[in-house]
C-alpha cells in the first residue's frame, strides 16, 4: 500500500521573517526608496506582508492592545478623511481654501465640474502619501507579531544593513566626490551618503543602529554579571561564576558587537551631519547611563567610552577636520531651515485645524515661499512635526500626543520587566534609538524617507514587543534577596546506621 504523506504547510512565522528580511534589505537601495519605482516595490511587498500577517496568524504571538489598534486605525483613516468630498460652497469656507476657491472661480465657466471638492487641496498627492504609509505599517505589524527569537535574528539583519551602509559611506568619503561608489549622486560632496540621496538621512539610519549595537555589546559583556544593587557576598560569588562562564564564543560576540558599534560610529561621523553626530554623542551617553548597572557601575563608562575614543581616534586618522568645519565655519542660525520653519508656521496658521492634506506641502509652500530663498525648492519643512501640522492640522497634534504617551508608558514597562536578558537590553536600545530619531526630526525629514520610516517602524516593533514570559518573570525585591542570603543552609539528620566511622578499625 502506498504511503501518502500530507503536504507540509509553510511556517507562517518563517514566511513573515523572510518577507521582513527582503523588505528591510530592499528599503535603503535606490536612494532609500525616495523614487517612484522603488517606493512602488516597497508598497507591493508591504501589501504581501500585511496579507500574510492577517491570513496566517501565529499561535504564540502577542496581540496588540485595543488602544494600539485604535491608534493604528486613526493613523490610516485620518489621511483618508481628507479625501471626502464637500460642496464647493462649503469647501471654499474651510480654513485656507478661500485663495484657491477664488482661483477656481476664475477658470470655471460652469462646465468644469468643480461643484464638489475633496478636503485635501491635491487628492492625488494625498493618495500617494497614504500608500507610502503601508511599508512602515506592514513592518511594524509583521515584526511585532514574531516571537522574540526570530525578532533577535532580524535585529542582526538590521545591524548588517547599517554596517554595509557605513562602510560604503567610508569608501565614498575616501574616494572623493567623484567616486563611482556614489552611483551618480555627486550632490553631497566630500561626505558619506551610502545609497541615500542625502547624508543626513544616512546619519538617521546610523544613529538608530548605534544604540542597538551598544545594547547588544552590553548584554553580551554583562551576561551573568551580578547587579550592582546586590549584596557584596552575592556579588563576589556571582562575579566568579560570570568569569568562569565568559567563554571564547562570548568574547568573540563582544568583539563583533564592538566592531559593529565602531563601524557605525565612524560612518556616522563622516556623513558630516551636524545633527547626526550630535545624536550619536547623545546616544552613547544614554546607553552608558542605561547599561552601567549591567557592566558593574562605572565600568560601563570605561567600556563605552573606549568605543567612542577608538571611533573618534580612527576618524581623526582618516581626517576629521572637514567634518568639524561644518560646526566651526558655518553658523547653524544662518541655515535656511529657520526661514523655512517661519514660513511653515505661517502656513499652519492659515490651514489650521483641518490642514491642507497629506502630500501637499511642496505645492502649498509655493504660496508662502520666503523672498530671500528664491530659486530654492522647498519640498519639505526640515521638521517632520511642522510638516504634519500643516498637512493634517489638529489631527496630527492628537496623533503625536497619543504616540508620545504610548512611548513614555512603554518605557515604564521595559524598565520594570524582570531580569535584564538580551532582548530587554535590545528593547532599551531601541527606545533610545527612537528618541534620537524623534529629536533629529526637529531639524530634518528623516521620517519622510521611506527606508528610514521602515527602520523606525521596525525599532518601534522591537520596543513595544511583549515577550511571552513577561507575566511570568518578576524581579525579586532587595529585601527578599537579603532574606534568602541570610537564611542558614538546611540541616539534615543523619540516620543512626550511617553514623559509624568506617576508618575506626
Amino acid at each position: 500500500m502506498l504511503d501518502i504523506k500530507q503536504d507540509r504547510v509553510a511556517d507562517p512565522g518563517a514566511v513573515l521573517f523572510f518577507g521582513l528580511v527582503v523588505l528591510l534589505a530592499f528599503a535603503p537601495l535606490f536612494r532609500a526608496g525616495n523614487r517612484p519605482l522603488p517606493l512602488l516595490v516597497m508598497e507591493l511587498l508591504a501589501l504581501a506582508l500585511l496579507s500574510w500577517r492577517f491570513w496566517s496568524p501565529l499561535p504564540d504571538s502577542q496581540p496588540l492592545s485595543r488602544s494600539q489598534w485604535i491608534f493604528l486605525a486613526l493613523l490610516l483613516l485620518l489621511p483618508l478623511a481628507q479625501l471626502l468630498s464637500t460642496p464647493l460652497e462649503v469647501w471654499a469656507n474651510l480654513p485656507g481654501r478661500a485663495f484657491y476657491a477664488e482661483a477656481l472661480g476664475q477658470v470655471d465657466d460652469g462646465s468644469a465640474g468643480f461643484d464638489w471638492r475633496a478636503i485635501s487641496l491635491i487628492p492625488t498627492a494625498t493618495e500617494s502619501a497614504w500608500l507610502a504609509l503601508l511599508p512602515p505599517l506592514a513592518v511594524f505589524l509583521a515584526a511585532i507579531h514574531l516571537p522574540s527569537p526570530r525578532l533577535e535574528r532580524l535585529i542582526l539583519v538590521f545591524l548588517g544593513i547599517a554596517v554595509v551602509e557605513a562602510l560604503l559611506g567610508l569608501i565614498q568619503y575616501g574616494d572623493g566626490p567623484d567616486s563611482v561608489f556614489r552611483f551618480g549622486n555627486n550632490m553631497m560632496g566630500q561626505s558619506a551618503s551610502g545609497t541615500y540621496a542625502n547624508r543626513n538621512h544616512l546619519a538617521g539610519l546610523l544613529e538608530m543602529a548605534l544604540p542597538i549595537g551598544l545594547a547588544l555589546l552590553a548584554a553580551t559583556v554583562g551576561h551573568g554579571r551580578p547587579p550592582v544593587h546586590s549584596s557584596r557576598s552575592r556579588r563576589h560569588r556571582t562575579f566568579r561564576q560570570w568569569l568562569a562562564r565568559f567563554s571564547v564564543a562570548r568574547i568573540n560576540q563582544a568583539v563583533l558587537f564592538a566592531a559593529v558599534a565602531i563601524a557605525v560610529l565612524l560612518g556616522l561621523i563622516f556623513t558630516r551631519s551636524r545633527m547626526g553626530i550630535g545624536m550619536a554623542m547623545l546616544g552613547i551617553l544614554l546607553c552608558t547611563l542605561m547599561f552601567s548597572h549591567r557592566l558593574g557601575g562605572r565600568n560601563a563608562y570605561g567600556l563605552i567610552g573606549t568605543i567612542s575614543a577608538v571611533g573618534v581616534g580612527l576618524a581623526s586618522l582618516i581626517g576629521l577636520a572637514p567634518v568639524l568645519s561644518r560646526f566651526t565655519l558655518q553658523d547653524p542660525l544662518e541655515d535656511g531651515r529657520w526661514k523655512i520653519f517661519d514660513a511653515t508656521v505661517q502656513a499652519i496658521g492659515e490651514f489650521f485645524p483641518l490642514g491642507s492634506g497629506p502630500g501637499t506641502y511642496q505645492s502649498v509652500m509655493q504660496r508662502f515661499h520666503p523672498a530671500d530663498l528664491l530659486g530654492v525648492t522647498i519640498n519639505h519643512a526640515h521638521n517632520d512635526y511642522l510638516e504634519w501640522l500643516l498637512e493634517l492640522g489638529l489631527a496630527a497634534a492628537i496623533l503625536l500626543a497619543i504616540g508620545l504617551l504610548f512611548y513614555v508608558r512603554q518605557w515604564g514597562r521595559v524598565w520594570k520587566r524582570g531580569e535584564w536578558a538580551q532582548f530587554r537590553s535590545v528593547q532599551a536600545g531601541a527606545g533610545i534609538a527612537l528618541l534620537l530619531m524623534l529629536l533629529h526630526s526637529l531639524v530634518d525629514f528623516n521620517l519622510r524617507i521611506p527606508a528610514n520610516a521602515v527602520f523606525t517602524a521596525f525599532l518601534a516593533a522591537i520596543f513595544f514587543h511583549r515577550p511571552p514570559s513577561d507575566d511570568e518573570r518578576r524581579r525579586p525585591s532587595r529585601r527578599q534577596e537579603a532574606a534568602s542570603e541570610s537564611k542558614p543552609p538546611p540541616v539534615y539528620a543523619i540516620p543512626q546506621e550511617n553514623q559509624s566511622n568506617p576508618f575506626a578499625e
